[in-house]
C-alpha cells in the first residue's frame, strides 16, 4: 500500500481524483520502473540499505519525486528482507561485549583499548573467523537484513499496481462504499460476493433489476474501533471489482486532516487493471470448519456456497456453506456473522422471519450480542451463538435438530 505521503490526489467540485500514470505519463516514466525493476533484481543477496541506495540511484525528474518514491515503496513491499543464516548476532555481542569489558577493566590509565584482541579473543572463543564475528556482530539491525527474496513483477505491472494503489489510498478513508454490477456473468458476481466475505466487509447486497447487483460496503471510518485493520481489507477487495467488467463504485470517504467530506467515483473507464490475487477459496476460518466438520462422521456432506438467494425485496443473501443430507437429499445453508455488525444480523433475521425458501442456520459470533432464541421454531432458520469459532458438532446438532 502506499502512505498518505505518497498518494497523488486532486480534489475539484466535491470529488477526489487520483492522478494515475495514463498515457504519456506512463511512457515517459515506463524506462524508470524498468530501471527500478532492474536495480532491485540485481541487488538480491544485499543489505537494505544497500538496495535502497541502489534504488535511489534511477535517474528520474525532480517533478517525479512522489511517484518514484511510490514505486519503490510498491517494490520493496515486495521483498522479503531479514538477517541472513549465521550465528545469531546476540550471542556473538554478548561475548565480544563481555571481553571487551574485561580488557577495560584490566587497562593502565595510559593504556588504549585493542579492538583488534578483543576480536581475536571472541572469535577464538565462538570457533569463527574476526571476519564472520565482524559481519554478525550487527547484522540484525534494520539497515543490515539482507534481501532474501523477490515477488517479482514486470515493470508495466509496477505501473498498473500504482494505479490501483493510489484508488486503494482513498478507500482507507472511506465511510461508505456502494459498488454497482450490470449484466455481468453469473459466476463473476458469486465471486464478487465470496470476495467481500472473504476479506471480513460488512456489506449489504440487493437485488436491483434482473442482471443489476448493488453491494453496499461500510468503510473503515464508518466503526469505532479496528479501523486501520478494517481498512486494509477494504483496500484489499478492490482489485476483486476490478475483475468485473460493468461495474461502478462509488464511495463517500473523510478526506484530509479537517476530513472533509468527498466523493471518490471509479469504473472501467479509468483503465486499472487488477493484480492476478482473484479470490478463489473461502475465509480461512471457513475453510477450516469444513476440515473439521468432514471428519465428522454423519449424513451431511459440505460445501462452499456459490448460490444466491435473492428475495422480492429483501436484501440478497449469499450463505457461506451447503449442507447435503446423503440420505434424503435435504440441503441446509450456513452463513457466518463473525466480524460483521448487529444491525447486518438483525436484517437477516427479520428476512427469515417473513419466509425463506430453504433451511438456513446463522452463525452469530458472542460478541454481537445476539440471543439463539429470536427466532421462533416454526421459522425456515435457526441461530448458532459461537464464542470464538463455530464448532462442527454444534452444527452438526442443529442440522439433525429439524425432521428432514
Amino acid at each position: 500500500m502506499l502512505t498518505s505521503d505518497l498518494l497523488r490526489i486532486r480534489r475539484a467540485s466535491g470529488k477526489l481524483q487520483p492522478r494515475y500514470l495514463h498515457d504519456k505519463v506512463r511512457r515517459r516514466l515506463l524506462p524508470v520502473a524498468e530501471d527500478l525493476v532492474g536495480k532491485l533484481t540485481a541487488a538480491l543477496g544485499d543489505k537494505r540499505e544497500d538496495v535502497d541506495q541502489a534504488l535511489g540511484t534511477v535517474e528520474h525528474k525532480p517533478t517525479d519525486r512522489i511517484v518514484i518514491a511510490g514505486l519503490r515503496k510498491l517494490l520493496t513491499d515486495r521483498c522479503d528482507f531479514a538477517v541472513a543464516d549465521g550465528r545469531d548476532p546476540m550471542d556473538v555481542r554478548h561475548v565480544l561485549f563481555r571481553i571487551a569489558a574485561e580488557q577495560r577493566r584490566g587497562l593502565a590509565a595510559a593504556e588504549a583499548f585493542d579492538r583488534h584482541s578483543a576480536l581475536e579473543r571472541a572469535a577464538s572463543e565462538l570457533d569463527e573467523p574476526i571476519d564472520v564475528i565482524e559481519q554478525r556482530l550487527f547484522a540484525d539491525l534494520r539497515a543490515n537484513e539482507r534481501l532474501l527474496r523477490i515477488k517479482t513483477i514486470r515493470a508495466e505491472a509496477l505501473i498498473d499496481r500504482y494505479n490501483v494503489a493510489l484508488a486503494q489510498g482513498v478507500l482507507l478513508r472511506a465511510t461508505r462504499v456502494m459498488v454497482t454490477i450490470d449484466s455481468e456473468r453469473p459466476g463473476t458476481v458469486r465471486q464478487l460476493f465470496r470476495a467481500a466475505r472473504f476479506h471480513g466487509l460488512l456489506h449489504r447486497v440487493e437485488r436491483r433489476g434482473e442482471h443489476r447487483w448493488q453491494l453496499a460496503i461500510d468503510g473503515p471510518l464508518s466503526l469505532f474501533s479496528a479501523v486501520n485493520k478494517y481498512g486494509l481489507r477494504l483496500a484489499l477487495f478492490l482489485p476483486a471489482v476490478l475483475h468485473c467488467e460493468h461495474w461502478q463504485l462509488r464511495a463517500d470517504v473523510l478526506w484530509g486532516k479537517r476530513k472533509e467530506a468527498m466523493r471518490f467515483e471509479l469504473g472501467p473507464d479509468d483503465g486499472l487493471v487488477p493484480s492476478d490475487n482473484r479470490v478463489t477459496g473461502v475465509a480461512p476460518g471457513i475453510d477450516e470448519f469444513v476440515a473439521r466438520f468432514q471428519k465428522l462422521e454423519s449424513a451431511w456432506s459440505i460445501a462452499v456456497n456459490d448460490e444466491i438467494i435473492a428475495l422480492p425485496g429483501e436484501t440478497a443473501c449469499v450463505p457461506d456453506l451447503l449442507f447435503t443430507n446423503q440420505q434424503t437429499g435435504e440441503e441446509v445453508f450456513l452463513e457466518a456473522f463473525g466480524f460483521w455488525s448487529r444491525d447486518a444480523v438483525w436484517q437477516r433475521i427479520e428476512t427469515i422471519s417473513r419466509g425463506f425458501p430453504s433451511r438456513i442456520i446463522l452463525a452469530v459470533g458472542k460478541h454481537l450480542r445476539v440471543s439463539e432464541e429470536l427466532l421462533a421454531e416454526d421459522d425456515a432458520g435457526q441461530l448458532y451463538v459461537y464464542k470464538r469459532t463455530m464448532q462442527p458438532k454444534a452444527v452438526l446438532k442443529r442440522l439433525d435438530a429439524a425432521p428432514s
